[in-house]
């Protein structure tokens, strides 16, 4: 954080090469790779490839998206990048372009804001933040589903030779 906020450009390396240069939003919000989205903080990735037609195909198979909510160029595989502030809680009759449901893990208050661990029924674990005004009203272990728009992804294609995408 200390460097996002006094840094005009902002250098990431991995094992002695420079992984990205830019400024800090550039970084937080549009990462060139896993490595650098996980770096900078807290962050949910979601693998996928170009299914028929350019239709995501999510490997956490409980991901839904409205149609046209996200098209991919054929033969495209990689990650999508959500950070935890842009997830939202769905009541029963909100939409969002992207659902997930799950069970509510755990609650973190964090000062100025409270951190939630959801587990999907894929068995990966999402990452949900809100200011702690807005805190949840709900237990452990209690259902909910997730949401988030179309603008709120980043999308990181797999790098060569990583295969983890």
């Amino acid at each position: 954080e200390e460097a996002m906020v006094m840094s005009d450009r902002i250098a990431i390396m991995r094992t002695g090469r420079f992984e990205q240069i830019a400024t800090a939003e550039e970084i937080y919000s549009r990462p060139v790779s896993r490595f650098v989205a996980s770096f900078m903080g807290e962050v949910n990735l979601f693998a996928l490839n170009a299914g028929e037609g350019g239709a995501p195909r999510w490997h956490d198979g409980g991901i839904t998206a409205a149609p046209g909510a996200l098209t991919l160029r054929p033969g495209w595989s990689g990650t999508a990048m959500v950070r935890p502030e842009l997830i939202h809680f769905l009541a029963p009759d909100d939409g969002a372009d992207f659902t997930l449901a799950g069970r509510l893990v755990a609650e973190y208050a964090l000062g100025s804001r409270v951190q939630y661990a959801v587990a999907t029924g894929a068995g990966t674990e999402v990452t949900v933040e809100r200011p702690f005004e807005a805190r949840l009203a709900a237990p452990a272990g209690s259902p909910v589903r997730l949401g988030w728009d179309r603008g709120s992804i980043h999308l990181i294609a797999e790098e060569a030779g990583d295969g983890t995408a």
